[in-house]
């Protein structure tokens, strides 16, 4: 009995139409010519007339070379699919990020690409910053949800659980990828102080890479390489989330050659969250921080908030001027101030609004040395004491056995 001649869709029956294709549409022309004269142009139905076309090189490129990659091309393909399958049911279900990395057993990296992956395929998602450390994705299905997004970029938000009035964050600035007076060491050791002190949010000033400019030398010159190292050396752990505004070092990237930091780390790395160039507003219950690095060009916003930090400077000062608590930040690079530190800053909250602060200069070397303290009574500027608290939640415990042994690793 002769063997019954199969079409494209039948030698790879385990996989739908629909991936069949896109892995066709994805052959070089000179490969999808050898299927067009292998079947004709309806892949779906032999044409007999097309059989007897194929010389025996091109059976033998059919055979040996086209089918085996196709195939290998599917599997990949699919085992992506179902990885897409089982994020989206994870989003759905408004598990956290580090939740979706257990399930679906990937990091974090793997996760940022799934996602990154089904943007560009058009889906959109809002991310939502927690307290915690924590981001949950939401599907973004109507226009004026997706407005809405769009208009507030530059404004990033923090959700606190309901009954949560009190919140400490690192503060830093500065950093200079690439230069040669950086000091990673010291960005690895206000992770440790974070994870050491219960600290989930870190509060950053800009420049975190050099640019195309410097103050002493650069060991990376090249902006596309200096950011290809930030992703990289900058630290990660799964309940640390860096806020940051960019500065000018971080717009020349941009000026000179169209890189822009914001893109690569809302691509890559979502646990660094920038908000834009010069300003960025923290919104946290009903009050906000405002984030601030002077550029060529660019003012600085006027806004409500009560606690402005201010990157560039490089140097620590802060004071309370009608009713707005001015704080330059330090630098933890060693470019311009030798002795690089960093703040910790204590926030109390009363009725949705900022009430108090404590302020901590911090000096990490062999053991981490508390250099200053200054304590802040801010006045509140709300009289309507009945005004709901906003950007709260009851945190859903995600908690586990599994959750608790990746904790400790």
């Amino acid at each position: 009995m002769a063997r019954k001649l199969q079409t494209i869709y039948e030698y790879f029956s385990d996989y739908s139409c629909q991936e069949i294709d896109e892995v066709i549409w994805g052959l070089s022309l000179e490969e999808q010519a050898i299927i067009k004269d292998r079947y004709g142009d309806d892949l779906h139905h032999i044409e007999f007339e097309h059989l007897q076309k194929l010389d025996s090189k091109k059976k033998a490129q059919f055979y040996k070379i086209l089918i085996p990659k196709m195939r290998r091309i599917l599997e990949k393909n699919h085992a992506s699919f179902q990885k897409i399958s089982q994020l989206l049911q994870c989003i759905d279900q408004e598990k956290s990020h580090n939740k979706i990395c257990e399930n679906l057993k990937i990091d974090h990296r793997q996760l940022y690409s799934l996602l990154l992956e089904l943007k560009n395929k058009g889906f959109v998602f809002k991310r939502q910053y927690y307290s915690d450390g924590t981001i949950r994705y939401r599907k973004i299905t109507t226009s004026k949800e997706l407005r809405l997004e769009q208009n507030s970029q530059q404004n990033k938000t923090i959700i606190t659980n309901q009954n949560e009035n009190t919140l400490k964050f690192l503060v830093l600035s500065d950093l200079h990828f690439g230069n040669s007076l950086e000091r990673l060491d010291l960005v690895d050791r206000a992770f440790n102080y974070c994870l050491k002190n219960g600290i989930h949010i870190i509060l950053c000033g800009g420049d975190l890479i050099d640019g195309t400019f410097t103050q002493g030398n650069q060991k990376i010159t090249n902006p596309y390489q200096q950011i290809e190292y930030f992703l990289r050396k900058y630290p990660f752990d799964r309940n640390i989330l860096t806020f940051s505004v960019l500065g000018n070092h971080d717009m020349s990237a941009l000026s000179f050659a169209s890189l822009s930091l914001l893109e690569a780390c809302h691509n890559f790395r979502h646990d660094v969250v920038i908000g834009g160039f010069t300003n960025t507003l923290i919104c946290i219950k009903n009050d906000q921080i405002h984030l601030y690095h002077q550029t060529l060009n660019k003012e600085m916003r006027k806004t409500q908030a009560p606690i402005l930090l201010s990157g560039h400077s490089h140097r620590y000062a802060s004071s309370l001027e009608d009713g707005v608590l001015n704080i330059k930040i330090p630098s933890l690079s060693q470019i311009i101030h030798p002795f690089p530190t960093a703040l910790e800053l204590t926030l109390k909250f009363s009725k949705g609004y900022i009430s108090s602060s404590v302020l901590k200069q911090i000096c990490f070397q062999d053991q981490d040395i508390i250099l200053n303290e200054s304590t802040y009574q801010i006045p509140l500027r709300k009289e309507n004491n009945n005004e709901p608290i906003k950007n709260v939640e009851v945190f859903k415990p995600e908690s586990n056995a599994q959750t608790k042994q990746l904790v400790k690793k």
